[in-house]
């Protein structure tokens, strides 16, 4: 996490396992499933007025043997 002024990057590492509900339309696959999601804040009078997020859905899908 880094911030200056009213602005705040976020990068979260995310490991699991896909069980569950399906993800976008799959069905649970119990692969193991590791990916990065980096996050722009945007803060006033602490409150979040801004986000914006990136995640790379592809290397998930992948990781899930969608795509290859």
């Amino acid at each position: 996490m880094v911030a200056e002024g009213d602005q705040v990057a976020v990068y979260f590492i995310f490991e699991g396992k896909h069980t569950g509900i399906p993800f976008f339309g799959i069905p649970a696959t119990e692969k193991n499933v590791r990916f990065s999601l980096m996050m722009l804040l945007r803060i006033i009078d602490g409150k979040i007025i801004e986000k914006r997020s990136h995640v790379d859905v592809h290397n998930i899908l992948r990781q899930l043997g969608v795509n290859s």
